[in-house]
């Protein structure tokens, strides 16, 4: 079996901050990595995609002469610190690479059309499809399910209800839920499933009285959970200006869901760019208290699924 693991590039939430007090856990936003084997898969573009792309590209260049640089790029949804850092992505740039990005409509959009706005002048001086990479663009749906190998990183984007769904000891298996919770179009969460073992990732997501009954039902039994705790309690309820309604959730909320699915570990994430490392160890110590297997993402951790 090839080694499942999770490799964290963007932990914080809203816009990058690059200060002092946040460098343990990270300022750049939000972006994380799926690995098994040859699969690769990167999952939103905040400003942490671009030390990923950096990373991603010096190991294929350590092997000269191999096949094309494939990589899947999954995107929860389109609100713009997941997406800033896309114009940095070095393997963009890369003639060898094929990128194919997957994501909602936004407003009626298709993703393509998005994508390409964020790369457009006067925001960025290169065009999307100047780039020399080969881009695979598609809008995805709740009745999808994409399946990439351990050994051939070419993604297989399924039917959950009309195509058969066949998948052997090596195929990594990706299905989406679509969250409302989060404003405008709402969120995709990921899961990941590999040689038994999942990977849930729910960022921008904010918790229900008794939690969201869905999203329970789609992480139950996750090796690990990764969720959004952007905001305290305090700030959330504080007046005059409370946080309910804006899309995130508070740890309470995370670790209730974690506790109704049964999951192993649960990994908070979507620091609020005002929480200092200070702050989140505190958090973090308060925290294990209620759900022993609880860590706060820091960004360039790698974590194994066992």
């Amino acid at each position: 079996m090839a080694e499942f693991k999770v490799t964290f590039w963007g932990v914080r939430g809203s816009h990058p901050v690059p200060c002092r007090e946040m460098l343990e856990f990270g300022g750049n936003t939000t972006c994380l990595q799926v690995t098994v084997g040859k699969a690769i898969v990167v999952v939103d573009a905040g400003t942490g995609i671009i030390e990923a792309g950096k990373k991603i590209a010096a190991d294929y260049f350590k092997e000269p002469g191999k096949r094309a640089l494939e990589i899947t790029q999954l995107f929860t949804h389109l609100h713009h610190d997941h997406t800033q850092g896309l114009p940095f992505f070095t393997p963009l740039y890369i003639g060898r690479a094929i990128i194919n990005f997957f994501g909602p409509k936004n407003f009626g959009c298709e993703l393509e059309c998005v994508l390409d706005r964020t790369m457009t002048p006067p925001n960025f001086p290169i065009g999307m499809h100047q780039a020399v990479s080969e881009k695979r663009i598609t809008s995805i749906y709740d009745n999808h399910v994409i399946l990439l190998d351990a050994s051939n990183p070419e993604p297989q984007l399924k039917n959950r209800f009309l195509d058969k769904i066949e998948a052997k000891d090596s195929t990594v298996t990706v299905s989406l839920l679509n969250v409302y919770s989060h404003p405008a179009n709402g969120v995709f969460v990921f899961k990941f499933v590999y040689g038994g073992k999942s990977v849930v990732f729910a960022t921008d997501v904010e918790g229900y009285l008794f939690g969201d009954s869905r999203l329970v039902q789609f992480v139950k039994g996750a090796d690990l959970l990764i969720h959004d705790a952007q905001y305290s309690k305090e700030q959330y309820t504080s007046l005059p200006t409370p946080r309910q309604g804006f899309g995130h959730s508070i740890p309470e909320m995370a670790i209730e869901v974690a506790k109704l699915a049964g999951v192993k570990s649960l990994a908070l994430t979507h620091h609020d760019p005002t929480a200092t490392d200070a702050d989140l160890k505190k958090n973090e110590a308060i925290y294990k208290r209620d759900f022993a297997n609880l860590f706060y993402a820091r960004e360039g951790h790698t974590y194994t699924v066992e």
